[in-house]
């Protein structure tokens, strides 16, 4: 190997955070790699690979626009229970976790240089009660809000896509359904 080539890979791993007694570990399997946003501290991983690889891509996709950057941290496998490879396939394929506020007037969109606590993304399965629940009530009283979620995706414009046909979504459902949303609060807040 060329040995610029080396010391750009070094100074890419210095970078992330990875020291030269990590890189000793990159092969040993009683280890595992953590990902984490610098600004809030090795103690808040958002993922974890058994592979180096998948960590490494995962840190520096994000540190392309994540302020603050992206950190790798080897951790001991006995020592944690956070779950291992949840977003490996993700990564392999190319795709990059963006957090996108979906904002309540004009139906704007930003992308937001952060990363959320964790990777996975919004979803009508997991979320749509209380996503639907908070736009109607606050639609009806005037308040302004922003939705924030993590959007998967190859590129910044195609998460963006993805985002608006989101958005798209959760208004088609309210509009759909009126009512049923606002008797479930109103029944929960009754008993």
């Amino acid at each position: 190997m060329d040995s610029a080539l080396q010391t750009t890979d070094k100074e890419i791993f210095r970078i992330i955070g990875i020291s030269d007694a990590d890189f000793e570990k990159i092969d040993n399997s009683d280890w595992i790699w953590s990902v984490y946003p610098f600004e809030a501290g090795d103690e808040r991983p958002i993922a974890a690979f058994s592979e180096f690889a998948s960590a490494f891509k995962l840190a520096c996709r994000l540190n392309d626009f994540v302020e603050g950057g992206m950190g790798v941290k080897p951790i001991l496998r006995t020592e944690t229970d956070i779950e291992l490879d949840r977003y490996h396939q993700l990564i392999e394929v190319g795709m990059t976790p963006f957090l996108i506020c979906l904002k309540s007037q004009g139906g704007e969109l930003e992308v937001i240089d952060g990363v959320s606590n964790n990777l996975d993304e919004i979803s009508l399965e997991n979320d749509i009660s209380e996503l639907v629940t908070n736009l109607k009530i606050r639609r009806r009283i005037g308040w302004e809000f922003d939705l924030v979620g993590t959007f998967w995706a190859p590129s910044r414009r195609l998460a963006i896509k993805k985002a608006r046909t989101f958005s798209a979504m959760i208004s088609e459902l309210q509009d759909r359904v009126p009512g049923v949303f606002e008797k479930a609060i109103l029944s929960y807040s009754h008993s």
